[in-house]
Order: structure tokens, then C-alpha cells, then sequence
């Protein structure tokens, strides 16, 4: 029955903890709050990276066709010489 009773005084203790700010009145110190916080401060770092990668793309159109590697090997195609032109 010991063990009983201090299971529930530590779940009473931790519904307290996360729910007591909320039921005083202190909504920034609820659990909820900090939830939103660290949500709302991931989107605004993920939008911060996009706008940075984004920007860095602004002024540079791509490059021209790439040539082919070295090891590529044009026989394969040979009998498609036609088509691909």
C-alpha cells in the first residue's frame, strides 16, 4: 500500500508541476507556453535558413550543360548516335 501511495503522490506532484502554472494563471510558465516557444522558434530558424539558402541562389543562374565524366563510356550509346543528335 506504500508503494501505492508514493506512485500516486508522484504523479499528483508532476500533474502539479506541468498543469500548476496554467491553473494559477501564469500561462508563460505552462507546459503548453514552452511548447509553442520551442515550435515557434524551430519555424523561425527553419525560415531564416530558407530565405539564407534562397538568397544565395538569387544571383546565380545555373551553369551551362555539365560535360560528360571521363569514365563514361560512349560506346554503349553507339547505336543511338541518330537519335541523339
Amino acid at each position: 500500500m506504500k508503494q501505492h501511495r508514493t506512485r500516486l503522490f508522484l504523479l499528483t506532484a508532476l500533474a502539479i508541476m506541468t498543469n500548476g502554472f496554467s491553473l494559477l494563471g501564469f500561462s508563460h510558465g505552462s507546459v503548453g507556453a514552452v511548447a509553442k516557444t520551442i515550435e515557434c522558434n524551430h519555424n523561425i530558424g527553419r525560415g531564416i535558413l530558407t530565405e539564407r539558402a534562397l538568397k544565395s541562389l538569387s544571383g546565380n543562374p545555373p551553369s551551362g550543360r555539365q560535360p560528360l565524366p571521363r569514365l563514361f563510356d560512349l560506346g554503349s550509346i553507339a547505336g543511338f548516335h541518330g537519335r541523339l543528335a
